[in-house]
């Protein structure tokens, strides 16, 4: 028997008193109808610090919010355009694993 292959996952960097944070995540809900929330998984500097920081030194990620493709490893940094953010995560449900 084989192994299904890895589900894509996106790593959303989130923080406390971020107002581009919440931008994204209201362009999440409402424009892109919650499309891609079976994708996402937030993890929130002061909620996940330990995390956080893992994930922030291995990607080399400055600025919130971000979201990161685990599979391919690309990172979108401006997240502030809904094309841009659409783009990238259907993207990542179609990536491939980095190194195949």
């Amino acid at each position: 028997m084989t192994d299904p292959a890895p589900k894509a996952e996106v790593l959303m960097l989130t923080q406390d008193a971020c107002p581009d944070c919440e931008r994204l995540k209201l362009m999440l809900d409402k424009p892109l109808r919650g499309q891609f929330a079976g994708l996402i998984r937030p993890v929130h500097r002061q909620g996940q610090p330990d995390e956080f920081e893992s994930v922030v030194a291995l990607y080399g990620v400055q600025k919130t919010p971000a979201l990161i493709d685990t599979t391919s490893g690309r990172v979108l940094l401006n997240t502030g355009g809904l094309g841009e953010v659409k783009a990238f995560l259907t993207a990542a449900q179609v990536a491939e694993p980095v190194g195949s």
